[in-house]
């Protein structure tokens, strides 16, 4: 079998998150369980390794600093991909539980990007403290930083929440691939590639709440992903073909709505909630300088 080049994959190592943002398109927003162990790290991205070289790597949850194999994980894919663009994704808020991560992230050339998701004014010093940190990191230490806006691009993937949730019936793959920010967005779980985050984390969001005696989620709950038995002809498919029947779960038209970063619906033992208010910043006047400075955050939408 051949190695074949891959232009981006990410590799969820935790889908527990310290926010609990409502329509998270990985379902960490349900504190899920499941916590890629090292072992299982080193079992799949060797064996992957062997089949795929992406050009860009990303590590992701969840949230990856609850993972306490984090840094041993970064190692590990610095050790497999090492002309890789590595990057670990996160909401910065919990930086504390790795101390030794700006070493390895200067070390390995590792970047580190963080996601802003609301404007509540509870969350805000939390997160700024945390970008301050990373443009330190950047400044003393040289490491490669950046900052996503999930404030005004935030969308619903699927209807209702938890054992109430529904795949959308607009009846149009074609279409909900084509608007989706997910599309080029291959998962790396179980030891399978997933299409997209959507689909990939499913099946254990599935589990968690019984969707599998829903009619309406049998066709996607069936869908396995790629396995290391894949062919080289299959696997250069998985990787080249847009639509799949599987994009027909989610909607044909993205919906923007300010999310609710601390669902109360769903407990999550032992990870930090945030005391987060229902106040709101309602304009671009009143929020921090450090948002603006960095660009994260232009315009309010109508």
């Amino acid at each position: 079998m051949n190695t074949y080049d891959v232009e981006y994959l990410e590799f969820p190592i935790t889908h527990l998150c310290s926010l609990h943002c409502d329509g998270c398109s990985a379902y960490a927003n349900y504190a899920l369980s499941n916590m890629v162990t090292l072992e299982q790290a080193e079992v799949w991205l060797t064996s992957w390794g062997r089949r795929v070289k992406p050009k860009f790597f990303r590590i992701l949850g969840g949230e990856p600093f609850l993972n306490p194999m984090l840094p041993q994980i970064v190692i590990l894919a610095r050790a497999i991909f090492p002309q890789a663009d590595i990057q670990v994704c996160t909401n910065g808020l919990n930086f504390d539980r790795h101390p030794e991560m700006p070493f390895l992230l200067r070390t390995l050339n590792v970047g580190l990007f963080l996601s802003v998701h609301s404007q509540d004014k509870k969350y805000l010093p939390k997160v700024r403290a945390a970008i301050d940190q990373m443009q330190a990191w950047h400044t003393n230490e040289g490491i490669r930083i950046g900052f996503g806006d999930n404030i005004h691009n935030w969308n619903r993937f699927y209807k209702g929440i938890g054992e109430d949730m529904l795949p959308f019936t607009d009846a149009d793959p074609k279409a909900s691939w084509e608007v989706c920010h997910s599309k080029h967005c291959v998962n790396l779980v179980d030891g399978r590639l997933w299409k997209c985050p959507q689909i990939g984390n499913l099946h254990i969001v599935g589990e968690k709440f019984g969707l599998g005696s829903k009619p309406e989620w049998a066709p996607y709950l069936a869908y396995k992903g790629l396995g290391l038995e894949a062919t080289d002809k299959e696997l250069v498919s998985f990787f080249t073909k847009s639509t799949e029947a599987v994009c027909g779960m989610c909607p044909s038209r993205l919906d923007n709505y300010r999310k609710d970063i601390q669902n109360v619906r769903f407990k999550m033992p032992g990870i930090e909630r945030l005391e987060i208010a229902s106040e709101h910043v309602e304009s671009l006047e009143n929020l921090p300088e450090v948002l603006r400075e960095i660009g994260i955050v232009s315009e309010v939408p109508a």
